[in-house]
């Protein structure tokens, strides 16, 4: 997998600026976008009062990235499989960022036979009745709950990460994360030169240049959205 370019060394002044404008910018009413708010909205998926359980705050912090929850799946989540999914998150670390996995501890943290594959599986509903929950609402609730761990995928991020859909998302940002590159401190680096969201895990400082990168590529040709 190649880096994108607006990641490399010479574009960490421009990245910065692409941070700077997803968490200032105004719209409508004067507030910014209401993706800015994911991360820490009602204190952060992963404050320790509720780091091993998906709420209904991280619920409405996954709508801030313009999907919805289906029912259904609201249900499922906050009540049916509730103590399943605590169990599951119990086992998967929340104070272990993505660039320090080991390539010998990957499988054990993201691997097939993980924790935090099996509650993957268990949003997605792969092995029952479909509720709605597909890789881009998966990803994003995963991401509001390991912020440092799990990326977000979405039609807009994939494909500048050269992926086709999400099979091999965790593989992919570890693969660029832990190449010797230094990709980890030219992230901590455009946070700084951004001057805002000094909290945010380096995940979503990633997530957040290639998300605005892509839809600017977008926009020329079709149009200006919001988070999908």
């Amino acid at each position: 997998m190649k880096l994108p370019k607006i990641l490399d060394s010479a574009h960490v002044e421009q990245a910065a600026a692409l941070v700077n404008e997803y968490y200032t910018k105004t719209y409508k009413r004067g507030e910014v976008q209401t993706g800015a708010r994911f991360e820490s909205w009602m204190g952060g998926g992963d404050a320790s009062e509720v780091v091993n359980t998906i709420t209904a705050d991280d619920l409405i912090a996954v709508t801030f990235l313009s999907v919805d929850v289906p029912a259904p799946a609201a249900i499922g989540i906050l009540e049916t499989h509730k103590d399943k999914i605590s169990e599951l998150l119990e086992q998967i670390p929340s104070d272990l960022d993505l660039a320090k996995v080991s390539a010998e501890d990957f499988a054990s943290t993201l691997g097939t036979d993980s924790a935090a594959v099996q509650l993957w599986r268990l949003l997605r509903q792969s092995d029952a009745e479909w509720w709605g929950i597909g890789q881009t609402r998966a990803s994003k609730i995963m991401a509001r709950k390991r912020p440092r761990l799990i990326p977000i995928y979405d039609s807009v991020v994939g494909p500048l990460m050269g992926l086709k859909n999400s099979n091999k998302q965790w593989s992919t940002w570890h693969e660029l994360l832990t190449d010797g590159s230094g990709l980890p401190e030219r992230l901590k680096e455009i946070q700084e030169k951004s001057a805002v969201a000094p909290d945010a895990s380096a995940l979503r400082i990633m997530d957040v240049v290639l998300w605005k990168h892509g839809k600017n590529l977008a926009t020329s040709k079709s149009g200006a959205g919001h988070r999908d």
